[in-house]
């Protein structure tokens, strides 16, 4: 009896010795700025946050609740037209994306995304929609 306590003892700290949590850092927010278009960010596929402005706004989203358990993230915005017949030139639309990383007192600016109509200027044809992607890794906590 007492050789399979001990054996079993020893097996729980041996167990218990080698597993190793890896928590991830999860301090991330996004910084949306956008102006006369309908826009949509989405996270590793869900919608996060959409709408429709013809005037400046600027949003700060907290990523937590929204990043999955997976190392790899990504984000992916569309700036679309309001209607179809105001293209993207004429409501003077852009999307700003900027994701930042909290780290104690101050943030770090990981990556950014801009989505300007300027390249389209002078095509007769304005695109329905633009879209751009940011792709990042979540950090490692000690």
């Amino acid at each position: 009896m007492n050789r399979i306590l001990s054996i079993l003892l020893v097996c729980f700290f041996l167990g218990t010795s080698f597993h190793s949590d890896v928590i991830l850092d999860k301090n991330y927010t996004l910084v949306l700025e956008a102006k006369g278009c309908h826009y949509q960010v989405s996270l590793n596929g869900k919608v996060i946050e959409e709408g429709k402005t013809y005037s400046r706004v600027e949003k700060t989203i907290q990523l937590q609740k929204h990043l999955n358990d997976s190392i790899d993230q990504k984000i992916n915005v569309l700036m679309s037209r309001i209607s179809r017949e105001m293209d993207l030139k004429t409501t003077q639309a852009y999307v700003g994306l900027r994701l930042d990383k909290g780290l104690g007192d101050s943030t770090e600016m990981i990556k950014e995304v801009k989505l300007p109509t300027f390249p389209y200027d002078e095509d007769p044809q304005q695109p329905q929609s633009i879209g751009g992607t940011i792709e990042f890794q979540l950090g490692v906590k000690n």
